[in-house]
């Protein structure tokens, strides 16, 4: 079985997406060398409030070949089953800072927005 690193839900070991948040699944031997990521100069580069929004910023940030690391302390708020809401600081090297900045605002800026004022009923 794997565990999915965000909402920590038990998978098979043929799945690649995690059924309950969607994460992408990771093996065990990307876990370990996520955790021994060094960074020399850390600052924050962005405190993201949704778990679609952080995890599409993390894996571009890892196609960019930008170490990053997240605060997972206790402070941090996490309501992944029915909820999705989840606040997690993520932290960079100083002298990939505006790089993640521009990847975020890139990744801010793909996703759809939606009109408040849409019903589903035809006009």
């Amino acid at each position: 079985m794997k565990e999915c690193h965000v909402c920590l839900a038990q998978c098979e070991d043929d799945v690649e997406l995690c059924p309950l948040c969607g994460a992408e699944l990771m093996e065990n031997s990307e876990k370990e060398e996520e955790k021994t990521i060094e960074i020399k100069n850390p600052v924050l580069a962005v405190s993201v409030e949704d778990i679609v929004t952080c995890e599409i910023f993390k894996d571009a940030l890892k196609d960019n070949g930008i170490p990053y690391f997240c605060d997972e302390s206790e402070s941090g708020m996490k309501l992944i089953f029915g909820g999705g809401l989840v606040a997690e600081d993520i932290y960079v090297d100083e002298s990939d800072l505006e790089r993640a900045k521009n990847i975020y605002e890139e990744v801010i800026n793909a996703q759809p927005q939606f009109d408040d004022s849409f019903d589903g009923g035809e006009d």
